[in-house]
């Protein structure tokens, strides 16, 4: 995950037609819909969540404070001991969660970041190369934490099928209880091809610990990674539009389990059983 100085560049989806989707994004009839998916399947919903990524670009989830986009505090609290440099470039980056979880990427630009940490734009180019850099920066510092609780609360569990679900239904969770990050993260899975490739190598271990274990009978390869991570970031996307959508993560990952062709009543089991509740920490 240690990338964060490279350089990369968004995608551009200004000139796309954005799909029309009216209902709830849990609710889409997809070809994954039914049990024991085909390679056809899978293929079919990879162009599924084609549409589903144009339609991210655009997508902004409602501010609180009355259409006030707020800073956080999360990188802050992290850095509230360390040096002012520090501390600055901590503030840069909580405002910059705030609005390109608020208003996307490409609604936001450098001024709308310094004006919201209360610093100058020459403070900004001090730490960040651009916007592109403060993005990167953002996106991977979030996904580290997640990642990382998520590790240190698997430690312990070694069945495939138990960590698959206890992964995907935790990342929604964790992910989408603050709005500000899990928007961030969102948006930037999407704009960035790195980030995404990394996020969807991350489950990579599991899915072939399955294989071994003999409860997994799909062959893992780049496309069932493809599909299998998002429908994680489908399901973030739903519980991010909706709070109540609390079903969500359960669904998706039976959809997951099933795909991966683990029988209908042991997926039903393990996705829907109780989870205990996880917070990212802030500060460790």
């Amino acid at each position: 995950m240690g990338r964060q100085g490279r350089h990369v560049r968004p995608e551009i989806a200004g000139q796309r037609t954005v799909p029309q989707v009216t209902r709830p994004v849990a609710q889409i009839e997809t070809p994954l819909s039914h049990a024991q998916p085909s390679l056809r399947d899978l293929l079919g919903y990879l162009s599924f969540l084609g549409e589903l990524s144009i339609l991210s670009f655009r997508a902004s989830f409602p501010p609180a404070n009355g259409g006030l986009v707020t800073s956080s505090f999360l990188f802050a609290g992290e850095a509230r001991q360390r040096g002012k440099s520090e501390r600055t470039r901590a503030q840069l980056m909580d405002a910059a969660t705030g609005l390109f979880a608020r208003q996307g990427f490409e609604a936001t630009s450098v001024s709308d970041i310094a004006r919201l940490a209360e610093v100058a734009n020459g403070t900004f180019y001090t730490h960040f190369a651009g916007k592109d850099a403060i993005a990167a920066a953002v996106a991977y510092g979030i996904a580290q934490r997640i990642i990382r609780q998520l590790d240190e609360a698997m430690a312990g569990v070694d069945d495939a099928v138990d960590r698959v679900s206890f992964g995907a239904r935790q990342f929604i969770e964790l992910a989408s209880r603050n709005p500000d990050w899990g928007g961030a993260l969102f948006h930037a899975v999407w704009a960035f091809p790195e980030l995404r490739t990394t996020l969807y190598d991350y489950p990579r271990a599991d899915l072939e610990r399955g294989v071994r274990q003999g409860v997994f009978t799909v062959e893992i390869n780049d496309a069932v990674l493809t599909v299998f991570a998002g429908m994680v970031m489908s399901g973030l996307f739903t519980r991010l539009k909706d709070s109540g959508a609390t079903d969500i993560g359960p669904a998706t990952a039976e959809m997951q389990l099933r795909m991966l062709g683990v029988a209908a009543d042991r997926a039903k089991e393990a996705a829907w059983r109780p989870l205990p509740p996880l917070q990212i920490r802030i500060g460790d």
